[in-house]
């Protein structure tokens, strides 16, 4: 892969994943924390963060409902 290449792949994958890889883990400026340790209204704030056409809203919403919330 030529390095023009590799930089564009990276710029697409900053381009569509800007909060990373969705997953069980939150990557903070204050460090990780796992999704199932956040407070409501943490994640609450990071669905705002994050807007509704991200990937990781799907997955803080599916941890609210998992705790009876919506």
């Amino acid at each position: 892969m030529s390095l023009g290449a590799e930089l564009l792949a990276e710029f697409e994958f900053e381009r569509d994943y800007p909060f990373g890889l969705p997953g069980k883990v939150w990557h903070a400026k204050s460090g990780d924390i796992r999704l199932c340790d956040m407070t409501v209204q943490h994640i609450r704030n990071c669905m705002r963060v994050v807007g509704e056409d991200d990937a990781w809203y799907g997955e803080f919403h599916e941890e609210l409902e998992r705790r009876g919330l919506k």
